[in-house]
């Protein structure tokens, strides 16, 4: 079989072999800092604006994932793609709370920062892109093309989960323990669950070339929404220097590199020097990082120990 092929028959098309299950979690960020990572206004920015992003983004996983739930044929698969979806939705609820009470206390206006990403998932990758009706013989492609979407966008979640557990240990260099834990227990589970959006990519397809086109497009689109959503944040923030404001600035781009530097959050180029890996013709995301460095972190994560405790409380009540 050739690499344009489908994956072959011998692979499982499930490549999960730890448990997964959906957590609730519980954060109170009332007291929380706007520069919550201390000495790096411009990292807090960059790290809360990819809040906005992953609030609709892992909506749209959701949906799409959920309409790809009747193509599957293996029973391992399909139950690793249920709870993917439940935990999509666990993120997207916790930073939903959590970042529009947080921001709204520093005058930030989420709307306006939802608005870029809402018209992206929306209204482009709708099941009606932009209201038109598509016929019925794209359908099934227009639903393996959002599927692929979501295996590069994975890709880079767990990518950027992977760089959050060995590079930036924000809580220990000073940041607020609240917003720190959610962003690294959020990205722990996205290295938990790396694998599944590909798998099920495999299972439905396969076709290299197509997900190697939809990463060719995913590389620009990743870049720019991350440095736009930034600089629209900074915006809200009158102490951030006038240079700072904008991605036609200078200064804008020095601050994300001084950023990336101290290992804060990664730079312009880790977008494209991410991708590279999702090329091969061989490219398998268990690779890509750690179940148990990412577990390590999930097991000791206050926000989902509160959680924890919180049920035991009630299941002791009733």
């Amino acid at each position: 079989m050739g690499i344009f092929s489908k994956v072959l028959v011998s692979k499982p098309a499930s490549t999960v072999t730890w448990p997964l299950f959906p957590r609730q979690v519980k954060f109170d960020w009332q007291s929380s800092p706007f520069h919550w990572i201390p000495n790096d206004p411009f990292a807090s920015h960059a790290v809360n604006h990819f809040s906005f992003s992953l609030v609709r983004g892992e909506y749209f996983f959701c949906r799409i994932f959920n309409k790809a739930l009747p193509e599957i044929h293996d029973e391992k698969l399909l139950a690793d793609v249920k709870t993917f979806i439940r935990q999509e939705a666990i993120h997207a609820q916790a930073h939903k709370e959590a970042i529009e009470q947080y921001l709204q206390r520093y005058d930030v206006d989420a709307a306006a920062n939802y608005a870029r990403v809402v018209k992206l998932f929306d209204t482009v990758l709708a099941d009606k892109p932009f209201g038109y009706t598509l016929p019925k013989a794209l359908q099934k492609e227009w639903l393996l093309i959002r599927v692929a979407i979501v295996a590069a966008a994975e890709h880079f979640t767990a990518g950027f989960g992977h760089y959050v557990l060995t590079n930036s240990h924000w809580e220990a260099r000073g940041a607020d323990p609240i917003v720190s834990d959610l962003f690294t227990w959020h990205s722990a589970e996205e290295v938990e669950h790396r694998t599944v959006a590909f798998d099920l990519y495999q299972h439905l397809s396969g076709n290299y070339l197509r997900r190697s086109f939809i990463m060719l497009g995913m590389v620009p689109i990743f870049t720019y929404f991350m440095a736009a959503g930034t600089a629209k944040l900074i915006q809200y923030d009158s102490s951030m220097p006038h240079e700072q404001r904008s991605l036609m600035r200078r200064g804008f781009w020095k601050a994300w590199a001084n950023s990336a530097k101290n290992h804060r959050v990664p730079g312009p180029l880790w977008f494209p020097l991410k991708a590279l890996s999702f090329f091969k013709p061989d490219y398998d995301p268990f690779y890509e990082a750690s179940t148990e460095l990412a577990l390590n972190y999930i097991n000791q994560s206050s926000g989902v120990l509160a959680a924890q405790r919180r049920v035991k409380a009630t299941e002791g009540k009733a």
